[in-house]
């Protein structure tokens, strides 16, 4: 990608220095959407840091059944063994199969945009496509779609939308443009994902939780 920017004259300028671009984040090939680049390198890893936690935001559409228990889970965070299976010699050089690492992902936020019936999956068969919006504060590697493919969900497309406060908004596909600055202080003030209940939220359900299983049962026959 930064090849193909060169060549298009990004970075560019009469009488001056070529920029030297580096990429915030990455997306994989199969990945469409927003992708940032700029001439900082320190300010590259200021967005790319985890302890930072600004907010990615994803549209994704995957095919197969998205239940309330799927969706329960991507919000409280999952622990998934990886598929990346490796193939060791043991001491009398016969082949070990070790299986993938578990990785632990946080919580994301994640809402129906919408649902279609009917779909196609790739193996022929009926099934349901949903659009969903997902939003997460971690970078790691294939995430989301190692999150959805744990629950049976299958991902057919993942755009990004926006990562801190740049935005795709309406740019078209393969377009490149300047933008300006954004603050790093101000995208962190967004803080985590989720508000951590007080403790008096937590009194109030188990008060509620309580009263509403005190149920007395009246015999009128």
């Amino acid at each position: 990608m930064i090849q193909r920017l060169s060549m298009g004259g990004v970075g560019k300028k009469k009488n001056q220095p070529n920029i030297h671009l580096k990429p915030v984040g990455r997306l994989d090939m199969m990945t469409e959407g927003l992708m940032i680049f700029t001439n900082d390198g320190k300010y590259a890893r200021e967005m790319e840091l985890p302890i930072n936690k600004l907010w990615r935001t994803y549209r994704v559409r995957v095919h197969g059944r998205l239940t309330m228990g799927k969706m329960r889970a991507m919000r409280k965070g999952l622990t998934v063994r990886l598929n990346d299976s490796n193939v060791n010699k043991d001491a009398n050089g016969q082949d070990v199969i070790r299986a993938g690492k578990m990785m632990k992902y946080k919580g994301i936020k994640v809402s129906i945009e919408r649902k279609s019936s009917k779909g196609r999956g790739r193996g022929g068969g009926g099934g349901t496509n949903t659009w969903l919006q997902i939003t997460c504060s971690e970078g790691k590697n294939r995430m989301l779609r190692r999150i959805l493919e744990s629950l049976g969900l299958d991902v057919t497309r993942l755009i990004r939308i926006s990562y801190g406060d740049y935005k795709l908004d309406t740019i078209p596909p393969g377009k490149a443009i300047e933008v300006n600055y954004k603050d790093i202080e101000k995208m962190k003030k967004k803080g985590p994902l989720f508000v951590a209940k007080s403790s008096n939220d937590e009194k109030k359900k188990k008060d509620f939780d309580r009263d509403n299983n005190d149920v007395q049962w009246v015999n009128y026959s």
